[in-house]
C-alpha cells in the first residue's frame, strides 16, 4: 500500500504536465504547411489573386498544390487564374524564399520573393507576373497566412 501512496502523486504530476500543453498554433515551419495567399497589385487595395497552397518540404526545396481557400479576403470576380489547379515550387536561402506559382490552364507564372519571419506565422513579400494569354502583367505585395 505504501508503494501506491508514492506512485499516486507522481501520476498526478504526469497528468497535470500534459494538461494545457495543447497548441492550436499552425505548425508551419519555413514554407511548409497550408497557406492562404493574397496578392495585391501596386497601388490597389483590391486583390489580384486569392488562393491557397499546401506546401511540402524536402531539404531547402518545396513543392505545393492547390487546396481550398479559407481566408477572409474575398476572391476577385475577375481573377484570371484557376485557383484550383495551381502548382508551386520554392527554395529558401537563409531567411528569404523564392517561389514560383504556375497555372497551366492560363499559362500564367507568378514569381514571388519573400522573407521567412521568426516573429510571426504570416509571411510577406512581393510578386510579379509577366503578361500571359489570360492575365495582364502585374506586380505588387503578397501575404501568406497559415490555415
Amino acid at each position: 500500500m505504501q508503494r501506491w501512496s508514492r506512485a499516486i502523486p507522481i501520476l498526478w504530476l504526469m497528468i497535470l504536465a500534459g494538461c494545457g500543453s495543447g497548441n492550436n498554433t499552425p505548425n508551419n515551419v519555413g514554407l511548409f504547411g497550408n497557406w492562404n495567399i493574397t496578392m495585391y497589385p501596386n497601388g490597389s487595395g483590391n486583390p489580384a489573386y486569392v488562393f491557397a497552397l499546401a506546401m511540402s518540404q524536402e531539404g531547402n526545396d518545396y513543392s505545393g498544390s492547390s487546396i481550398a481557400y479559407t481566408g477572409s479576403v474575398a476572391a476577385p470576380s475577375n481573377m484570371c487564374i484557376d485557383a484550383n489547379t495551381l502548382s508551386a515550387t520554392a527554395t529558401t536561402s537563409g531567411s528569404n524564399f523564392t517561389m514560383t506559382v504556375t497555372d497551366a490552364s492560363s499559362n500564367t507564372v507568378i514569381s514571388v520573393q519573400g522573407s521567412l519571419s521568426s516573429q510571426s506565422t504570416n509571411l510577406s513579400g512581393t510578386y510579379n507576373n509577366p503578361a500571359s494569354s489570360t492575365c495582364p502583367e502585374s506586380e505588387g505585395t503578397m501575404n501568406m497566412a497559415p490555415q
